[in-house]
């Protein structure tokens, strides 16, 4: 026998980031106010942890901006995100489980409609991912994915509702060619409000096709149809004749309707040794807070440019156009419009210098009502060095 030193199964390591960001943005919030200007501090820490045993791997990924802004109503308003994630490999399988919880702000989600301001919002997910090589071309993969959130207190009329949100996604691949990939995908979700008042059921088919149309260029493309079955309980005052005389009752009401059509999703991706673009295109059904799920068409392009080694542009420009229902079965049509550009300086090996800035406008088509907001923003960080735990 020969004396050795203990044998780590795997390693532990952590990379984390500070850094501070400030901010100006003319309407933050996007309100229908004047003098709606402000400027915002915060402090950002991201340390995400991991371990690597080759089969086996394990992160924990924490997340914290501390803004100089109290509130939700800013888009600097302080959050804590943190998310775990577990992965093992095998010859032909990969099984991947994944939580988190986060505490931020629904500004982006709501805006307007929830009031003047954005509200706090509590979330927990879960995820479970089961990925199986069955053939040399043929792949399984199923997914099943589970979300809760809340909201606090708005100021205003109160229109987001607490919801949890669990659906199961099985998806069969064929690799045709060494370039290209059909997919056959299905979704079943369950949407429903937490106080048991408002429900969704939906589901969806999707035929895919990816292609790798060069060493640079890649589509991915995905359609199909989509039906979701909403129904609303509610109790409804009647007049009840009894020996006694006339009183008020309450009559439970279900209220059902439902939502159909197609959904789709599109990318196009360059990625070159300088330039990196994306095209994205998309229309789904979308769970966000509301009493129903939310229809939504979305439009973005990404592009990252290196002009140097320690120099890098970017621009991303998006488009949402949503339909939000409520609890009278009204829809509310609002597009979201956003364009940012930035600059990245490496002023070190640590160091790190972004400057952007950004536009966003918001059309409530129902209100015939127009927002818009310039933002101005700089961030500074430095990234440590990698640190290893014994």
């Amino acid at each position: 026998m020969i004396p050795v030193s203990v044998a780590n199964s795997g390693v532990w390591g952590t990379d984390p980031v500070l850094g501070v960001v400030g901010d100006y943005a003319t309407n933050p919030a996007l309100l229908d106010v004047p003098n709606t200007g402000a400027t915002n501090g915060a402090l950002l820490l991201d340390a995400p942890t991991t371990f690597n045993a080759d089969a086996f791997k394990f992160s924990v990924l924490p997340s914290f901006r501390l803004s100089d802004s109290k509130g939700y109503s800013s888009v600097t308003s302080d959050y804590e995100h943190l998310n775990v994630k577990a992965e093992f490999d095998s010859e032909r399988s990969v099984l991947t489980a994944a939580a988190g919880i986060a505490q931020d702000s629904s500004l982006y989600e709501d805006y307007l409609i929830n009031g003047t301001a954005g509200v706090r919002r509590d979330s927990a997910t879960a995820d479970l991912n089961w990925n199986r090589l069955l053939t040399e071309r043929v792949t399984f993969d199923a997914d099943v994915n589970s979300s809760r959130t809340t909201y606090g207190q708005s100021v205003g009329t109160t229109s987001l509702v607490d919801y949890k949100y669990t659906s199961i996604t099985p998806t069969l691949s064929w690799n045709t060619t060494a370039r290209d990939k059909f997919t056959l995908a299905a979704n079943v979700g369950r949407y429903e409000s937490l106080d048991g008042t408002t429900e969704s059921r939906n589901g969806n088919v999707q035929l895919g096709f990816v292609s790798q149309l060069s060493e640079l260029w890649t589509l991915t493309a995905s359609g199909g149809y989509s039906r979701a079955l909403n129904a609303i309980d509610f109790n409804e005052p009647i007049v009840v004749n009894t020996p006694a005389g006339p009183v008020l009752g309450l009559l439970p009401v279900r209220v059902e309707s439902s939502q159909n059509g197609a959904v789709y999703q599109a990318n196009l991706s360059h990625q070159g040794t300088l330039l990196t673009l994306t095209a994205i295109a998309s229309r789904q059904l979308i769970p966000s807070g509301f009493v129903f799920l939310s229809h939504q068409d979305n439009f973005e392009v990404r592009a990252d440019y290196s002009l140097t080694t320690r120099w890098s542009l970017g621009a991303d420009v998006r488009e949402v156009k949503a339909q939000d229902p409520d609890l009278q079965g009204q829809l509310y049509d609002r597009t979201l419009k956003y364009f940012t550009v930035n600059a990245n300086w490496q002023w070190t090996e640590h160091w790190s210098l972004k400057m952007s800035a950004s536009r966003v406008t918001e059309l409530y088509q129902s209100y015939n009502l127009n927002l818009a907001s310039n933002e101005v923003a700089i961030t500074l960080s430095r990234q440590f060095n990698h640190i290893k735990f014994r």
